[in-house]
């Protein structure tokens, strides 16, 4: 008896981590006059800071240092499923942006912006480059390389953060890259 208990908690705690991967972290309620409302705080941005020194137009093209800023720029910004501005964003939504801000169009989501683009081997990724994870075989999420085997992205958990892809989830639920900027 015992033991099935744990089965079974050990599979709810396994799902648990894998539906993690884009699901909405913040719930939005009506402001309607009469309904019980909650708003949304936008949490302080964090300290997180990127030494993007090392890069320059001239290292790795004028696009790639565009998008790699912009996405600095959007550190500390929050999670929300379904969001794509400054004020919250998940994943696919951060990623469009960025590349809209340096004059490239994208798809919306993760699963057909993995399907844009060329692919990439593990050993030639470049800052720009997008980055691909999957939960079983769905695309799941989406982030920016950002060189020296990182990428930036929208966490769920902690908003738009800059984290190493050797992570154990992420280096688990690697899928690929895509360069879209060639």
């Amino acid at each position: 008896m015992m033991e099935s208990r744990r089965k079974i908690l050990v599979c709810i705690f396994s799902l648990a981590l894998i539906i993690a991967g884009c699901q909405p972290s913040v719930r939005f309620t009506s402001n309607k006059k009469g309904i019980n409302s909650t708003t949304y705080t936008k949490p302080k941005k964090t300290e997180q800071t990127v030494n993007t020194a090392k890069y320059s137009p001239e290292t790795i093209g004028k696009e790639r240092y565009l998008i790699i800023e912009e996405a600095v720029n959007w550190l500390g910004t929050p999670y929300c499923y379904g969001g794509y501005s400054k004020d919250c964003t998940d994943c696919s939504g951060f990623v469009l942006n960025i590349f809209q801000s340096a004059g490239i169009a994208l798809p919306r989501t993760a699963e057909t912006q993995f399907e844009y683009g060329t692919d990439v081997d593990e050993n030639e990724k470049e800052a720009g480059d997008l980055v691909f994870f999957r939960d079983k075989s769905k695309i799941s999420h989406v982030g920016i390389y950002a060189g020296n085997n990182e990428f930036i992205h929208a966490s769920i958990s902690n908003g738009v953060v800059r984290q190493s892809l050797d992570d154990f989830y992420y280096r688990e639920h690697y899928a690929g890259a895509k360069r879209v900027i060639q």
